[in-house]
């Protein structure tokens, strides 16, 4: 199997959220609930882009400022693997989305992939076959974006930087 390290800005939740979502029956108790996320971005596979690329990245998203946006997830969803979505657009979730993709487009750094998924946060990456099925809405406001590796086979996160979001700015 190829080595892959996938390189995303993600939003990770707090402690408390982290908590209420590994209570969750359908939630892979093997997992810890520090590895919970939603990606905002995937950038590139850190394992086979050149070694400028990660300094660039991090330079660009020292630049970078935005507001914090909240989240919220009333649904768990099976699409391969167990997700809480929601299905409201998240209007100001995809706005930050997009002020980031064109940031780092402007700061020219390297997005290989660039995708902007729908925000969701994946509870178990085997999925159940069981039905959608709403659920007590659990979310919260995200004041700081991580640029994370993803160790893929390993559950493994590094963590490359943080930034944190700050009210006022547009």
């Amino acid at each position: 199997m190829r080595a892959r390290n996938p390189l995303y800005v993600m939003a990770k939740p707090p402690p408390g959220v982290q908590a209420a979502i590994a209570a969750l029956p359908r939630n892979d108790p093997g997992r810890g609930p520090d590895l919970l996320h939603v990606t905002l971005i995937s950038l590139y596979d850190l394992h086979h882009a050149p070694p400028e690329w990660l300094p660039a990245t991090i330079a660009a998203l020292d630049s970078f400022a935005a507001a914090p946006f909240p989240l919220r997830f009333d649904r768990i969803e099976n699409r391969k693997a167990v997700t809480l979505r929601t299905r409201e657009p998240l209007a100001e979730a995809r706005t930050f989305q997009k002020a980031l993709v064109h940031h780092l487009l402007a700061a020219k750094a390297p997005i290989m992939d660039g995708t902007t998924p729908e925000p969701h946060i994946t509870i178990n990456y085997r999925g159940d076959r069981l039905n959608a099925q709403k659920m007590p809405p659990i979310g919260w406001t995200v004041d700081e974006i991580i640029l994370t590796e993803s160790i893929v086979g390993k559950t493994t996160h590094v963590e490359h930087g943080r930034w944190p979001l700050r009210a006022g700015v547009a």
